[in-house]
C-alpha cells in the first residue's frame, strides 16, 4: 500500500513538473502581443533627441550657404540717396561748380562677369558640404537607432533572464518541498534539504541582482526614449536566426553606400573644389556696373541720367600668396583622398568583424539549443533515478544548475545575436523600415 502511494506521488510530481516546464517554455517562446515596439521606441527617442535636431539645423544652415553663394553670382541692385551740405566758395564764379547743397538719388547695379570660374567652384563646394551635412544627419539617426536598439534589447534580455531565474526558483521550491517530505519520511538526510535551501537562497540573491540590473536598464531606455520605465516591450521585427547568413561579399558590395564613405567622398570633392578656387584667384576679374540717376546735383549737365562701366582687375604680384594657397589646397585634397581610403579600409574591417561575430553567435545559439535539450533531459533522468535511490541529491542539484545556466546562456546569446545582426545591417547601409523612413525625409 505504501509503495503504491509513493508511486502515485512520484507520478503526480513528475506530471506537475512536466506541465510547469512545458508552460514555461511556451510562454518564453510565445511573442508578446502588447507593448512598445522597437520602431515606436525609436520614434519616441527621435522626438526628444537633441543631436539629431542639431544636425537638422546644420542641414538648414548649409542650405542657406548654398543660396548665399548662388546669390553672389546674380546682379545686385541698390537704391542710393545722398545729401551734401558745404559752405559756399569764396569765389562767386565757383558757385555753379561747388554748390553749397547737393542731392543725388540713383539706382546702381553690379553684375560680376568673370571671377576665374571661382564662383562656380564655390557653389559646387557648398553643395558638397550640404550633402556632407545631410549624410551626417543620417549618421546621427543611425547612432540613435543603434543606441535605442541596444537599450531595448538589454531590457528584453534581462526580462528573459529574470523569467528564467523565477522559473528555476519555482522548480527549486518544489525541490526543497520534496526533500523536506522525504526527510520526514526518513528517505533523505537533512543535509540534502539544507543543500537545496542553500541553492535556493543563492538563486534568490541572483534574482535580486538581475532585478536591479533590469530596473537600471529600464531607466536607461526611458531616458533615451521618453517611454515610461514600466512600459512593456514587444517586438516582432527581430530577425529570425534560422535564416541562412548572407555572404560577407554581399555586404561588402554595399560598402560605397555607407554614410561615412559618402561623407569622405564629398569632403574629398570639396577639397578638390578648393584647389579650383585657389587657382581661379590668378585670373583677372571683370564686373559690369551701371547707374541710373533720378536726381543729380545742381550744375550737372542735363541728359546725363545714366552711366555704364566695365571694370577689369588683373592681379600682377601678391608676394606668392596665391601660389602658396594653391599648394595648401592641393595638400588638403591629398589628405582628404587618404582619409577616404582609410574610411574604406575601416568599413571593410568593421563589416568583416561583425559578419564573423554574427556567424559565431548563430553557431553558438544552435549549439546551445541542443545543449538545453540535453541538459533538460539529463535533469529529468537524474531526478527519476534519485527518486529510485540510484543517484545522490548532489547530482540532481548539479543537473538542475547546469540546465538553468545553459537556458540563461541561450537566451542571452539570442539577444546578443540580434544586436550583432542589427549592427551588421547598419554597417552595410541596410536600414530597417523605421530608420529608412527618417533617412528619406
Amino acid at each position: 500500500m505504501m509503495d503504491s502511494l509513493l508511486s502515485f506521488r512520484h507520478k503526480l510530481s513528475t506530471m506537475r513538473n512536466f506541465i510547469f516546464i512545458t508552460t514555461w517554455f511556451f510562454l518564453m517562446a510565445a511573442p508578446t502581443i502588447h507593448g512598445a515596439t522597437l520602431e515606436s521606441a525609436f520614434q519616441m527617442a527621435l522626438q526628444k533627441n537633441e543631436t539629431v535636431a542639431i544636425e537638422q539645423e546644420h542641414v538648414e544652415q548649409s542650405t542657406e550657404r548654398v543660396n548665399q553663394v548662388r546669390g553672389a553670382i546674380l546682379p545686385t541692385i541698390n537704391a542710393n540717396y545722398s545729401y551734401m551740405l558745404q559752405p559756399s566758395p569764396n569765389d562767386p564764379a565757383l558757385d555753379a561748380l561747388y554748390p553749397n547743397e547737393s542731392k543725388t538719388f540713383s539706382l546702381s547695379a553690379t553684375q560680376p562677369l568673370f571671377r576665374g570660374f571661382r564662383e562656380f567652384a564655390v557653389l559646387r563646394q557648398q553643395k558638397n558640404l550640404l550633402r556632407v551635412q545631410e549624410r551626417t544627419r543620417v549618421v546621427s539617426l543611425t547612432n540613435l537607432y543603434r543606441e535605442v536598439a541596444g537599450a531595448y534589447l538589454q531590457v528584453l534580455a534581462l526580462q528573459g533572464d529574470l523569467t528564467n531565474l523565477k522559473a528555476q526558483s519555482q522548480l527549486m521550491d518544489e525541490r526543497v518541498g520534496e526533500l523536506q517530505a522525504r526527510v520526514r519520511r526518513g528517505e533523505s538526510s537533512s543535509t540534502e534539504t539544507i543543500t537545496a535551501q542553500s541553492s535556493r537562497a543563492s538563486l534568490a540573491a541572483e534574482i535580486q541582482l538581475v532585478s536591479g540590473q533590469l530596473e537600471v536598464a529600464k531607466v536607461t531606455l526611458a531616458t533615451i526614449t521618453g517611454l515610461p520605465a514600466d512600459e512593456s516591450l514587444s517586438d516582432p521585427e527581430l530577425a529570425p536566426l534560422e535564416t541562412n547568413l548572407i555572404s560577407v561579399n554581399d555586404f561588402l558590395g554595399h560598402i560605397e553606400e555607407r554614410e561615412d564613405i559618402e561623407i569622405a567622398k564629398e569632403l574629398a570633392q570639396s577639397e578638390s573644389e578648393s584647389v579650383s578656387i585657389a587657382k581661379g584667384a590668378h585670373w583677372p576679374t571683370l564686373d559690369l556696373l551701371g547707374n541710373y540717376y533720378f536726381s543729380r546735383p545742381d550744375g550737372t549737365p542735363k541728359g546725363l541720367d545714366w552711366d555704364v562701366q566695365l571694370r577689369l582687375t588683373l592681379p600682377l604680384y601678391e608676394g606668392g600668396i596665391r601660389q602658396s594657397q594653391v599648394r595648401e589646397a592641393s595638400s588638403k585634397r591629398s589628405e582628404a583622398e587618404l582619409k577616404l581610403s582609410q574610411a574604406r579600409k575601416k568599413a571593410e574591417q568593421e563589416i568583416r568583424n561583425l559578419h564573423r561575430s554574427f556567424q559565431a553567435r548563430k553557431d553558438q545559439v544552435k549549439a546551445l539549443n541542443e545543449t538545453v535539450k540535453l541538459t533538460e533531459k539529463n535533469y529529468q533522468l537524474i531526478l527519476r533515478d534519485y527518486r529510485r535511490g540510484l543517484t545522490r541529491n548532489l547530482d540532481v542539484q548539479s543537473a538542475l544548475t547546469e540546465w538553468r545556466v545553459t537556458r540563461r546562456t541561450l537566451d542571452q546569446a539570442r539577444f546578443a545575436s540580434q544586436l550583432d545582426h542589427l549592427n551588421l545591417q547598419l554597417a552595410a547601409g541596410r536600414y530597417p523600415p523605421a530608420l529608412m523612413k527618417e533617412v528619406k525625409r
